[in-house]
């Protein structure tokens, strides 16, 4: 099965039933294939030929997702861009994907005006509102000027469905390709893993650029459901408004995202009865953060659902179910909140170290294989080989099994803190820093010291209203962690930098104490 055949299949299935909503625009899957095929036979008389590269620059909107399924049936390669990025990270990027067609919204018109003579290879850019410039053409009336029979290309399973790009946090972004097989075994895995039925009304509201988007829509298409596109971009209240009108069963957040809902003002009189299910992905969930969102979601009967994974994976590649989401019972339940759960039925999962499979306990680096990872990095081999070898993707995520085969992520490899010799892992102090009730946010990274080589830092964001020194975070730390892991200096900021999918920068803060040194460890 191919990508586009789950929305042909499913308008064929329920031609009434609503595919689409996003604010005002509401489409059944009668209508959203129609415009899907529209726009695709419009682009098929230009001469749209199979591997030629669609690139997306926009906010989240409907219109992105008519433009995946036209290269899902054209068998196109879907290219979605980051539209916070500078001029220049833009013109890097479609550059290197090499677009045939770029599709704007009017947000990004400036940026791609600018852009457009030094882009090479472009025979067309349209905008999803009326542009007053030369050389950019209307998306309405390209759609307009299609038929709505179904294109009549030739797509495999194996071909190139898609190249999402990696959030370039520690360095250059590189195109992930994923096959419409890939994209297929990933929802199918994703509807039985986490029991999707028909009946479902998912909220998106991560941005469609960030492959968690893909990951959605797959599960929503292979079991029809409607797919809820909240536009623009992350308000708390606003999000908690679209949960409550539109009946919202599921939705897929960041830590950050979920950390900004539960202390919503908004959240004490929102109704979400509807709402069944919160997935969370991105970055790890600091468990005390968990514990307060599932006291806070739970009196909805409302579950939690974490999913781990990456650009290159799935991404969904293990689980940790609701049922594992134990608040009160015995200590090793509990302890499994800060777990990233078990492998999905569809991927292989290894800690090893040294070449070697680890121990219960003992930590290494996570290594995955599954027929639903990327088939490679778009014109980069090097970098291929070095994540892909001899079959097996290496995340460089540094974690353990435990005894009952659970998963736990301790740190990014990168991120390793050596301090005197010693190995120090940020995230277990940023649990510690989640577990003061005078924290709101907080991040940990290792800081130029003459004598130790590296020092711990915490940097911290308060609580509205809340006061707490520097050496009560310390004192506070000292409590739980040995004396080497506690942090020796702390820093308070009024807010964390987020890449624009809600993860935390950690790269951005660690910089900022290295800039000027030629070594960075």
């Amino acid at each position: 099965m191919t990508v586009g055949e789950l929305l042909t299949r499913g308008a064929r299935k329920f031609p009434q039933k609503p595919a689409v909503i996003c604010g005002d625009n509401r489409f059944s899957y009668r209508q959203f294939n129609q415009r899907v095929n529209q726009v695709a036979q419009a682009l098929l008389a230009r001469g749209l030929r199979k591997g030629d590269r669609l690139g997306v620059l926009t906010e989240n909107r409907h219109q992105f997702l008519d433009l995946y399924f036209v290269a899902a049936k054209t068998g196109a390669i879907f290219c979605p861009f980051n539209n916070l990025l500078t001029e220049r990270e833009t013109e890097d990027l479609v550059a290197y994907a090499a677009p045939r067609y770029l599709f704007f919204s009017q947000a990004c018109a400036d940026k791609v005006k600018a852009l457009a003579p030094r882009l090479t290879g472009l025979e067309g850019l349209f905008c999803f509102q009326e542009i007053g410039w030369e050389g950019a053409e209307s998306y309405d009336a390209l759609l307009a000027s299609g038929a709505p029979e179904e294109p009549a290309c030739q797509v495999e399973p194996s071909d190139v469905m898609s190249i999402y790009f990696t959030s370039g946090t520690t360095g250059q972004p590189k195109g992930a390709m994923r096959s419409h097989h890939h994209l297929v075994t990933t929802a199918t895995t994703g509807v039985i893993e986490n029991r999707i039925g028909y009946d479902e009304r998912v909220l998106v509201v991560t941005p469609m650029y960030h492959v968690s988007f893909e990951d959605n829509i797959g599960r929503c298409f292979l079991v029809p459901n409607t797919t809820v596109i909240y536009p623009g971009h992350f308000d708390p209240a606003g999000v908690l408004a679209v949960m409550e009108k539109e009946r919202i069963t599921c939705c897929l957040l960041v830590p950050t995202m979920i950390n900004a809902l539960v202390h919503s003002p908004a959240m004490e009189t929102a109704d979400l009865s509807s709402l069944r299910r919160i997935f969370y992905v991105g970055a790890p969930m600091p468990v005390e953060l968990l514990k307060k969102s599932i006291k806070t979601f739970g009196r909805f009967g409302c579950g939690f659902c974490q999913q781990y994974g990456a650009t290159e994976t799935g991404p969904l590649s293990t689980i940790l179910p609701p049922e594992d989401h134990v608040l009160d019972g015995p200590p090793e339940q509990v302890k499994r909140l800060a777990s990233a759960g078990r492998p999905v039925l569809d991927y292989e999962v290894r800690v090893v170290n040294r070449g070697k499979d680890t121990m219960p306990g003992e930590d290494g680096e996570i290594i995955l294989r599954s027929e639903a990872m990327m088939q490679g990095y778009w014109r980069m081999p090097e970098a291929t080989a070095e994540r892909i070898r001899e079959g097996w993707l290496y995340t460089g995520d540094i974690g353990h099994f435990d005894e009952a085969g659970y998963l736990y992520i301790i740190d990014r490899k990168n991120d390793l803190i050596i301090s005197g010799g010693k190995n120090i892992y940020p995230r277990e102090v940023e649990e510690v820093l989640y577990q003061h009730p005078a924290v709101l946010e907080a991040t940990v990274v290792g800081v130029p010291d003459d004598y130790w080589g590296e020092a711990v830092k915490a940097v911290v964001v308060l609580h509205h209203g809340a006061e707490v020194t520097e050496k009560e975070i310390i004192d506070f730390c000292a409590k739980y962690l040995a004396g080497y892991k506690k942090p020796k200096t702390v820093e308070f900021w009024e807010d964390l930098p987020k890449s624009a999918s809600g993860k935390l920068l950690k790269r951005k803060v660690r910089e900022r104490y290295w800039e000027g040194r030629e070594r960075r460890i």
